[in-house]
């Protein structure tokens, strides 16, 4: 009986050292790295970054050093110039105002730690045509089964069966398998419209459930049936240009036009590992994934899409010893990894 005590006190010394040791090493030599705010230009056609270094303004550089000031950038400061009265009444060749710059910004962002949650299978169904003019909060939630999904007034936890059968009969009859598979919406009113619920089934196809007037609008999306989704993003920007993000089978990002249409983008991005960031004006995207190595960023086409250029960041390499960790930027999960013993 002492010698396995002392086997478990041996054992859980080693196991502290292993994790406190690394940690303790890490946050002593850690040297703090951070990244200049970097968007693709629709001035310069390059990417340029932030640079406030000499601390008297802002001034951009483009990755040949060329230093250049607030006309880098004149959608995504698109106010500040204005109220300066400097705002061109013309960028790439077309006649621009501020109202335009800003119903056609957009931004967007995927944090891994959301993406890998355990999350309940209970999705906010709100009414996209309010009594109201402004939309309100959702009164009923669909709950995800393996049979189906069923619709329940939140105030008095009563299932709407009659609902519930009908919502499940139209989709057995546009060819949907159960259980639905992936989910995603924005059920808050803090946005200008609603697009409801992008849903997949059992087989990856992919649907739209929107509540107009109180009743279940379904839409399908042929062109996406071969994609697979791994993840998806409704979108329901002000300039409805689309409808979501989705990244597919092969992890390749492709945008959903608001047409139906699939629009692959040559931009490669895990959700379960990686940071996304899409900052977009009327004439560029600017996509950027981060990963545990570095940034990368892509520049598409407002238009159609289509991939410009791209830059790689890598971040610095710091010395680390291998050993135990217990939690992850990527998840908020408490449990043992082993980290350092490959490169």
């Amino acid at each position: 009986m002492k010698t396995a005590g002392k086997i478990f006190i041996i054992a859980s010394a080693v196991l502290l050292a292993a994790w406190v040791l690394p940690w303790l090493y890490t946050l002593i030599s850690l040297k703090p790295y951070s990244t200049p705010f970097t968007l693709y230009s629709c001035t310069v056609h390059d990417f340029t970054s932030l640079d406030r270094s000499d601390g008297k303004g802002f001034r951009f550089i483009d990755t040949e050093g060329n230093v250049h000031g607030d006309e880098a950038q004149p959608t995504f400061y698109a106010s500040v110039l204005a109220s300066k009265g400097a705002l061109p009444d013309t960028i790439e060749g077309r006649k621009v105002t501020l109202e335009e710059i800003e119903r056609n910004a957009i931004i967007a962002s995927s944090d891994p730690k959301d993406v890998n949650r355990t999350k309940a299978p209970v999705y906010l169904l709100m009414e996209s045509v309010p009594v109201r003019l402004e939309l309100q909060d959702a009164e009923e939630a669909m709950v995800s089964r393996k049979d189906g999904i069923y619709i329940y007034e939140m105030a008095s936890n009563e299932l709407l069966k009659a609902k519930s059968d009908s919502l499940n009969a139209a989709l057995k009859a546009h060819g949907f398998t159960f259980p639905a598979r992936l989910f995603a919406g924005k059920p808050s009113h803090r946005k200008e419209y609603d697009e409801g619920w992008l849903v997949t089934d059992s087989a990856d196809r992919l649907f739209k459930l929107k509540q107009v007037n109180g009743l279940i609008e379904i839409r399908t999306f042929p062109e996406a049936d071969n994609l697979h989704p791994s993840w998806l993003m409704i979108t329901e920007f002000e300039n409805r240009a689309t409808l979501a993000y989705i990244v597919d089978k092969n992890g390749l990002l492709n945008i959903l036009k608001a047409d139906g249409t699939v629009v692959p983008a040559e931009v490669p991005f895990d959700p379960r590992k990686e940071d996304l960031l899409i900052v977009g004006d009327m004439f560029f995207y600017t996509v950027k994934t981060s990963t545990s190595d570095g940034e990368h960023f892509y520049a598409l086409r407002a238009d159609d899409f289509s991939l410009v250029d791209t830059l790689e960041r890598p971040y610095p390499k710091d010395f680390s010893i291998p050993g135990i960790r217990y939690t992850s930027g990527s998840d908020g999960w408490v449990k043992p990894r082993l980290r350092g013993f490959r490169e």
